[in-house]
């Protein structure tokens, strides 16, 4: 059985290139220069595991009672509606094109989420 995530990003990875064959956004004259900072988005990944190489807590023992750090879950929280956004603002800002847009923003967000899923434990020190 495959991850919620990893059946995710399956589905979105076929629905992109469907709508990559059927909408053509790079025939069509529909895509712009500047929709190539939508891969920017990316960047999110980054500050992710920064967030967590920061702001690691380390207690990594279960048994021993610890707090988790407030700030690095302030800063997880922001890169987390950050991302959110950006997927937001790439989707509308692709008119014409927006399954297109949906589903490169879907697999961008399914790699940023694996990245926030790891920060957030390694900033809380609760592990799996």
């Amino acid at each position: 059985m495959l991850p919620p995530l990893a059946f995710t990003f399956a589905l979105a990875g076929i629905s992109f290139v469907w709508a990559g064959i059927k909408q053509r956004p790079f025939k069509t004259g529909l895509w712009k220069q500047y929709h190539w900072l939508a891969s920017s988005h990316l960047l999110f990944f980054i500050a992710a595991i920064a967030v967590a190489v920061f702001y690691a807590n380390p207690v990594t023992n279960p048994t021993i009672p610890h707090s988790s750090n407030a700030s690095g879950t302030l800063c997880l929280d922001a890169v987390n509606y950050g991302s959110l956004a950006s997927c937001g603002f790439w989707i509308w800002r692709m008119k014409g094109f927006r399954w297109y847009a949906v589903s490169l923003m879907a697999m961008a967000e399914v790699i940023t989420q694996s990245a926030l899923f790891i920060a957030v434990m390694a900033v809380t020190g609760d592990w799996l």
